[in-house]
């Protein structure tokens, strides 16, 4: 789909919790979030989500749950007022591969490179495990902790998708980790939820045709080394509205694009450019219609922004130009828009083929 392309970007163990109802409760909209959890969780039967405004989220889980249980204490607050307290039930378990990184080799059939643990790490060996199933080809740098994972709690049809990472691993990566794989040339470099002072060295090193940016919340909150410092090699930039929204000098940031993507789940999505007269132009998509509701929400975003870079790769954009044609925006924005809804059918790891998108497209519809 992209040529050679190579992504910088964790892979993750997904241990997936499916709930049969809103997390935050019917008349709430969709919850898409990720925080960050405390990995002591205690004992109990049962497992409450506990957020710093003092909301909770309570878990009712199935009889073989392998963990964990307790109280995780979570980094972000996601929408439960002070002491509300949300009960759901799972119905369901599995464990998947997960990470923007693995997403995006997947989805561009790029190579990827990822940190994991020592190779004697249950949740390392876990990982490689479903990166060989999947085909995907992957550089490993070893840390000396165990792997990344998420606790990734969906609920379908109802559209919510709150992933609680347990991190370590790609935060004790260093600049020369990288060094390798970084100088050896590609057409597309994407940097997909790495820390930002990793982020802004991938982006700047030479040798990538098109570079693209997947920011993931952590990035846009970080303080200590801000997007705006590292957005100036970056062609295209994708994110969900609830990242770009938390971006306090986003203006700032889409002014130094070539091309902004922000996704906005069931109300589709809209770019931001500058068209060949050198004026601001926008776009703006509804979601692909669907017949059903989903299945699963999770890798909706990164099959969005595979495809949508695929699409003006295929039709001839290059950002050396620093525009972008109005027609080919749309054109390759209602391609992403296909191809998301599409994974939206997915209850696992995987990604629609280039010619169930195009199938997608003259049927109108995802039926």
């Amino acid at each position: 789909m992209l040529g050679r392309a190579r992504v910088f970007g964790p892979a993750y163990l997904d241990r997936i919790l499916r709930v049969d109802s809103p997390l935050l409760g019917p008349s709430s909209p969709p919850l898409d979030q990720s925080v960050g959890g405390r990995a002591g969780f205690g004992g109990g039967d049962g497992l409450a989500l506990v957020d710093p405004a003092g909301g909770s989220l309570v878990v009712d889980l199935p009889a073989d749950w392998p963990g964990p249980r307790g109280v995780v204490e979570l980094d972000r607050p996601i929408g439960l007022g002070p002491g509300e307290a949300r009960r759901v039930r799972a119905s369901a378990w599995d464990d998947d591969l997960g990470g923007m990184g693995a997403g995006f080799a997947a989805a561009t059939g790029g190579e990827l490179v990822a940190a994991l643990g020592p190779p004697d790490d249950p949740t390392s060996a876990a990982v490689e495990r479903r990166l060989a199933e999947q085909g995907i080809a992957a550089r490993i740098v070893r840390r000396d902790r165990p792997a990344d994972w998420t606790l990734l709690i969906s609920s379908g049809e109802h559209g919510d998708k709150l992933a609680v990472g347990f991190r370590g691993c790609h935060e004790a990566l260093m600049p020369d980790d990288l060094a390798p794989p970084l100088a050896e040339p590609c057409d597309v470099r994407i940097v997909a939820g790495l820390p930002n002072r990793l982020a802004a060295g991938l982006l700047k090193a030479p040798g990538a045709r098109i570079r693209a940016f997947a920011p993931a919340m952590r990035n846009v909150l970080d303080r200590d080394h801000p997007v705006l410092g590292l957005v100036g090699p970056v062609d295209v930039l994708c994110c969900n509205r609830g990242e770009w929204e938390a971006l306090a000098d986003r203006e700032e940031v889409a002014a130094r694009l070539s091309i902004l993507v922000v996704t906005d789940g069931s109300a589709g999505g809209s770019a931001r450019f500058t068209d060949p007269l050198g004026s601001a132009g926008s776009v703006r998509i509804p979601a692909f219609p669907r017949a059903r509701p989903p299945r699963d929400t999770n890798r909706a975003g990164e099959a969005f922004a595979s495809t949508f870079l695929a699409t003006l790769m295929q039709r001839g954009w290059r950002p050396e130009s620093c525009t972008a044609d109005a027609e080919l925006v749309r054109s390759a924005m209602t391609r992403a828009s296909a191809a998301s809804a599409l994974v939206l059918d997915l209850a696992g790891f995987g990604f629609p083929t280039e010619a169930e998108v195009d199938a997608a497209l003259a049927r109108g519809i995802v039926d």
